[in-house]
């Protein structure tokens, strides 16, 4: 019977709905103004500020946790990504894996502790582990850029 090697999560990767700078910025007012916004910033955010308990969650991940906008991200994240923001991506040896998209950030509702059973739930459906095995050499980043 052959093993199956497990993939490593190195990274969470969570994608804005809107771009950064002014466009994106004006973008996330007037859905606002419209009773839309990013589910994702409800989950990161309380008006202007970092959201505390978001905070405290990202704190005690054993994985850098990066929140970015779609047009600050390298190529193969903003390949994933373009068709589904906001959204919350694995980043591994292979690749960004899909483990949250909007459907999943709206039904959340800013919840983190939702957001954290769903992300650990679709990392296990996706095969992934949060684990780092004596076999991948790979090194971790030790710290998440903030942008």
């Amino acid at each position: 019977m052959e093993e199956r090697r497990a993939t490593r999560i190195r990274q969470l990767t969570c994608v804005y709905r809107f771009d950064a700078g002014v466009r994106g910025g004006a973008g996330l007012l007037a859905a606002r103004v419209v009773g839309e916004g990013c589910p994702l910033r409800a989950l990161t955010h309380h008006g202007l500020l970092a959201n505390p308990q978001w905070t405290a969650m990202v704190a005690q991940l054993i994985v850098p946790v990066v929140l970015t906008h779609l047009d600050r991200t390298r190529e193969p994240v903003r390949q994933v990504a373009r068709d589904g923001r906001p959204c919350v991506l694995a980043e591994t040896r292979l690749g960004a894996v899909p483990l949250l998209g909007p459907a999943d950030l709206e039904r959340i509702a800013g919840k983190v502790g939702a957001f954290l059973d769903e992300v650990r739930r679709s990392a296990r459906d996706a095969g992934l582990t949060w684990t780092m095995p004596m076999w991948d050499s790979s090194p971790a980043p030790l710290y998440a850029s903030r942008f």
